[in-house]
């Protein structure tokens, strides 16, 4: 996997509260191992291809990948890649969620315990979970690329 400029892409955790989304969210959204539900339930709150950030927009870069943490499930249920990073009312990063792979991680969700890290922010991935995404991300097959 390499960035629009050849260079090894960061990946990024990007937490989400799914509670804040309480409105869409099916009734046994915690207990239920399946997690397209609760994606759908954040599309419908709001544009899911546009996120404000308040950290990491800085040295984020078009081609870096995000992953999606839900965070009260403690668990990874999106992938996507950023294609921009704009300024509007705040940093705003543009992404393009790869379908195929989140459709994949939102029936079998990618548990804290294989990656181990805890982001509280938007934050780049520690070399240990870093390892783990990448490598599933690869085992996943050429499903998609990042945008050149």
């Amino acid at each position: 996997m390499r960035t629009a400029d050849g260079s090894e892409p960061t990946h990024w955790l990007l937490p989400i509260n799914p509670a804040a989304h309480a409105e869409h969210q099916p009734a046994d959204w915690r207990e239920r191992y399946d997690a397209t539900g609760v994606w759908k339930a954040i599309g419908q709150s709001q544009p899911i291809d546009r996120w404000c950030l308040n950290s990491g927009f800085r040295t984020m870069r078009p081609g870096d990948v995000i992953w999606a943490y839900l965070s009260q499930r403690q668990d990874i249920c999106a992938v996507g890649v950023v294609r921009n990073i704009a300024h509007e009312d705040g940093w705003i990063v543009y992404l393009d969620w790869d379908s195929e792979r989140t459709a994949h991680l939102c029936r079998d969700p990618l548990p804290r315990r294989a990656f181990g890290q805890v982001p509280m922010s938007t934050c780049r991935a520690d070399a240990r979970a870093a390892a783990v995404l990448s490598q599933w991300y690869e085992e996943t097959g050429t499903l998609w690329e990042a945008p050149k």
